[in-house]
């Protein structure tokens, strides 16, 4: 990475000393190709019985184990890059070029294939293998290959299928040959962490340099390029084995894509090369071992004032776009223009987590004058002070740039935070488990803007899906899943007011359900790890909690159970079996042995829900297996199940519906959708079919709440794919409003 005032003073040295200045942009190196390409002259260039018919123009260059490959500029590359290539910092972009080596084992069949977000071009042959960037001419590279009879690539369309970072991971993952790369071992985002000094080199140092700069240096982090169309120089070393060995060592890591540039005027669709980009990030992430929760940093190079907008709104789409994938955000740009836009633009848009300038003043620590204080002021900072050194530790030397860090990234929690947790009384709570901790957003006045979020916690042993209920009393309780398998439980005095917290014990699997019974009482229901169904009861209004009470002995329940409460007080409780049915238990009241239970039968995925309808009927949903909703209903109070009925026909839904009664004695039940959509079925008549659909779009990464008020209303709450909480309310079927934040 460099500044542009780097830059600019290289470009002045490009006709000299070309093999080691930093090209203006992929475009600018195919205009100085020379006129024997533009002419169509053309030469053979022979490698392990294949010939290759290339530019006249292009260079042969034989590789030695100090070579550096860097795909900038056009050129053949034949042979295996070293593992200690002396490749200079400042090289950005890519063109047409072509790296030709030995191929690392058996090939059964020729192929290849294209990965149109990285520019490249993979291909393998018996005895060879093939890799090629282009800038803007694809089918010049897909000519050089057709000339040594290789096959025409196939196009990658999905992040699943694409190039990962490593040789072993593009041959195998990308082209899907015999043998499959082995899953990268997952790095803690600890390793992403760190206060002191680091660097980052145009090309992954070998085992052996590491091993010596750790030693002798002083830095404790290293930046490696994952991926991107601009990533100039092959990165032989950088794969999963490297990425664990390294880490294990004790090193910190910068993970940096380098993508579409402001600089060159790459971006013209800022939301959508953005996502892909981000999505492209994650995958080459992953291949590497770098898990949900590490920051990928964008190397956004300096650009022109005009350019500002159009890069204002790819960082922002970047940032939300990880946030989606549960990673976290950073930006590396110059000081003076991607830092000064982002400062300036700190309320308005998407913020990274980490924030990166390049301001070359020597200085190893995180001041900037571009970057106020109170900007990125909880540790999630670093600088790069310096670029373009040749520094020697332990005998070996490299071209670095020089960063002074200060990292320090919460634990990840989920990747999407619980499913809120709803009460309504007069106003409304909605809580949410996110990074291991309790928050809460939450009505000052009935229809009132939410406040929040506040955090109520500061354990960070919390996971899963709160659960809270409003007892006689007014107090709201809130239920909670911990990472120890207990369920915890925590006493609001009203919405937004501090909480007291006790530990209920247990060992259990998944969240827990609960119900304010109609003796003023709360139970709670949970599945647990052996398998049965535990309860813990409150026999009398605010007392202590008596339990786990173990419920069954049959061992083969699983997942988050439902829970409701009839007119004639009998409790009913619904919980998926391991074989995917759906089993109902009967008790009497809260607190009691189960009377009886029931196979309800069907074949579902996830949680079933469960509502008492304004009729007095209850009616169970689930997502079945296919996909498709499913319902068993009561056709009085008290009267078997029916069921399972199939409400839907065009599959797509995943995880818990919900559903809400209406005030006609109708239902409406909603479900996310595979995309992150809500959608929906209703009831025309009470008791009746399921006719109407419903449509309520969204971008949503978790399992919905809903509340139905006494005027009728229903609201509905989820966490959106960017992490933040949003609501949509139908005003007694007037029609929902579409969602907004909270």
């Amino acid at each position: 990475m460099v500044q542009l005032s780097a830059r600019m003073a290289r470009w002045g040295l490009i006709a000299a000393a070309a093999v080691t200045a930093c090209t203006l942009s992929s475009s600018a190196a195919l205009a100085a190709s020379g006129a024997q390409a533009a002419g169509g002259a053309t030469k053979t260039v022979t490698y392990r019985g294949y010939s290759f018919t290339v530019p006249a123009g292009w260079p042969v260059v034989r590789l030695k184990p100090a070579t550096c490959v860097r795909f900038d500029r056009h050129a053949v590359y034949l042979g295996d890059p070293g593992r200690n290539q002396d490749c200079p910092t400042g090289l950005l972009g890519t063109t047409e070029a072509i790296l030709i080596q030995p191929a690392a084992g058996q090939v059964s069949a020729a192929s290849a294939a294209e990965d149109p977000i990285a520019h490249r071009i993979t291909a393998v042959s018996q005895g060879i293998e093939v890799t090629a960037t282009y800038d803007k001419d694809p089918a010049m590279i897909t000519g050089i290959l057709s000339s040594a009879a290789l096959p025409v690539p196939t196009v990658s369309t999905g992040a699943a299928g694409r190039v990962s970072a490593g040789r072993a991971g593009a041959r195998n993952a990308a082209l899907k040959l015999a043998e499959p790369a082995a899953a990268a071992a997952d790095v803690p985002a600890s390793a992403t962490s760190d206060t002191g000094e680091g660097f980052d080199a145009c090309a992954a140092p070998s085992a052996a340099y590491m091993s010596a700069w750790q030693s002798t240096s002083p830095y404790g982090a290293v930046g490696v390029y994952i991926g991107g169309a601009e990533r100039a120089c092959a990165q032989p070393n950088l794969t999963a084995a490297w990425v664990t060995q390294q880490a294990a060592a004790g090193w910190r890591f910068m993970p940096i894509y380098v993508g579409p540039q402001a600089e060159f005027d790459q971006i013209t669709s800022p939301a959508s090369q953005a996502v892909a980009a981000a999505e492209d990030a994650v995958t080459q992430a992953a291949a590497l071992g770098f898990g949900p929760g590490t920051p990928i940093y964008y190397d956004m190079e300096a650009y022109p004032a005009a350019q500002e907008s159009s890069a204002l709104a790819f960082m922002s789409a970047w940032t939300t776009q990880l946030h989606a994938e549960g990673y976290k955000s950073g930006i590396y740009s110059s000081s003076s223009s991607g830092v000064t836009d982002l400062v300036a633009n700190f309320a308005k848009d998407a913020m990274p987590d980490v924030i990166w300038d390049a301001l070359w003043n020597g200085e190893a620590n995180t001041a900037d004058p571009a970057i106020p204080a109170a900007d990125w002021a909880d540790n999630d900072r670093a600088h790069q002070f310096s670029g373009g050194n040749d520094e020697t530790y332990g005998g070996d030397t490299i071209d670095v740039d020089q960063d002074y860090l200060d990292v320090s990234l919460s634990a990840p929690g989920p990747v999407n935070p619980g499913q809120p947790a709803l009460v309504a009384s007069g106003g409304t709570a909605d809580f949410v488990i996110r990074g291991g901790n309790l928050y809460t957003y939450y009505q000052t006045s009935p229809g009132g803007g939410f406040t929040g979020a506040k955090k109520l916690t500061s354990g960070r042993n919390l996971a899963g899906a709160p659960v809270a209920v409003q007892a006689a009393d007014g107090i709201i309780s809130v239920y909670a899943l911990t990472t120890k398998h207990t369920v915890t439980t925590f006493r609001e005095s009203a919405p937004g007011r501090a909480v007291t917290s006790t530990s209920l014990g247990g060992s259990i699997s998944a969240s827990p359900a609960a119900i304010a019974t109609q003796r003023g009482t709360v139970a709670v229901y949970a599945v647990g790890t052996n398998g049965d169904l535990y309860t813990y009861y409150q026999t009398g209004a605010g007392s202590a909690f008596k339990g786990p009470k173990r419920l069954t002995t049959t061992g083969n329940l699983a997942g988050t159970p439902a829970v409701v409460q009839a007119a004639n007080g009998i409790v009913s409780v619904y919980a998926r079996t391991s074989a995917g049915a759906v089993r109902a238990f009967w008790q009497n009241a809260a607190g009691g042995a189960v009377t009886k239970s029931r196979n309800l039968g069907g074949h579902i995925a996830g949680s079933p829900a469960a509502i008492v309808t304004a009729r007095d009927t209850i009616a169970v949903y689930a997502v079945g297996t296919n996909k498709q909703l499913y319902g068993y209903q009561q056709s009085r109070p008290g009267s078997p199940f029916s069921g399972p009925a199939k409400l839907t026909s065009n599959g797509g839904l995943t995880g818990t519906p919900v559903a809400g009664p209406n005030a006609n004695g109708t239902v409406s039940v909603y479900a996310r959708t595979t995309g992150g959509s809500i959608r929906g079925k209703a009831q025309s008549a009470a008791g009746g079919p399921f006719s109407r659909s419903l449509s309520l779009g969204g971008h949503i990464a978790n399992d919905l709440a809903c509340v139905v008020f006494s005027d009728g209303a229903t609201a509905l709450y989820a966490s959106g794919t960017n992490g933040r909480q949003y609501g949509d309310q139908d005003p007694a079927s007037g029609g929902f409003a579409g969602w907004k934040l909270l």
